[in-house]
Formats: C-alpha cells, structure tokens, sequence
C-alpha cells in the first residue's frame, strides 16, 4: 500500500534528505549525459551533498496553508517526494517531484500530482507553475496529461541561469 504522508522534520529528515540527493545526483548525472554539463563544477565546486543539506533546511520550511510537502511510503519505507510552494500571490510551484526507479511505472507519481493539484485548490491558487529539465520526458507526459502547458521561465524558478535546458509549465486551477 502506498502512503502520502506529510513531511514532518521529526519523522522525515533523514529519508527527505536522502531522496533529495538521490533526486539531485539523477539530475546531476542526466545533465552530464544528456548535455555534457558537470554541475558540481558550474555549481561553484559544492558536492551534491552539500547542496542539498545547505539548502534543505530552507526547502523543508514549507508548510500549510501556503503549501505542503509529500513523503511517500510504501511497506514503510520511503519511495518518493513532492512538493507544492508559494511562489507568488495566488501562484503556487511544483517541486521535487520524484519516485524511486523501482516503484515508477505505476500511476504512484499521477497520485502524487494530483493530491498536488488538489491541496492548491484548498489553498486557494489560481494557478500553478513547475520547472523540469529537457530530459525528463516521461514526467512531461504526465504533465501534459493532468492539463499543464509549456510557459516561458519565471522568476523564483531554481535552477540557475547556467543551466539552459529546461522546459517551464503552468496550470490554471
């Protein structure tokens, strides 16, 4: 059975922490791959690690009614993440969206973006905004399928002005 499970620092740290280098490493790796880019070097020399335990403690802020972040579980054991944060007034963002390789394929990643959808409605956004990198086509399919459309960049977007190879979308709610 699988769980979407509010994070909560208490319980969650540690297993947020890990799926978010987990998440990180992948992109790292798919950048190299994919566009011959090294982000430990255009990233000013932190290692993965030290990027996201700089930056976790700020990400994890994120909390109700502004937005909400999801461990999911399955057999107790963390399988995923995502997120939904304040981005601007009525405007909220999809972050961190991420299952394990193991457990991807099985609709768990649709439930997750649409427990997403449906706390920004309760939220009280009008719309909803995401960044991806170019190569994460099948999560653009997902995309596109729950009614998301290709937008230009926006500002408070996280990946950084080096890094060219991103695909911006937006939802009106």
């Amino acid at each position: 059975m699988v769980r979407f499970i509010p994070y909560d620092p208490a319980s969650h740290r540690a297993q947020f922490l890990e799926l978010n280098i987990e998440f990180i490493a992948f992109i790292a790796n798919q950048m190299r791959v994919h566009h011959n880019i090294d982000a430990e070097v255009h990233g000013g020399g932190q290692t993965i690690q030290e990027y996201v335990e700089i930056h976790l403690d700020k990400f994890a802020k994120i909390r109700p009614p502004k937005g909400i972040i999801y461990i999911v579980e399955s057999e107790g054991k963390a399988i995923g993440m995502g997120a939904l944060s304040p981005l601007d007034k009525g405007v909220g963002e999809i972050k961190r969206m991420y299952i394990r390789p193991g457990h991807r394929g099985k609709g768990i990643g649709r439930r997750l973006l649409t427990k997403l959808l449906i706390k920004a409605k309760e939220f009280g956004y009008a719309s909803l905004r995401l960044e991806s990198q170019d190569f994460m086509t099948v999560a653009h399919k997902l995309y596109w399928s729950m009614g998301f459309q290709e937008t230009d960049a926006y500002p408070g977007s996280e990946t950084p002005d080096w890094y060219p190879h991103n695909l911006y979308m937006k939802i009106d709610l």
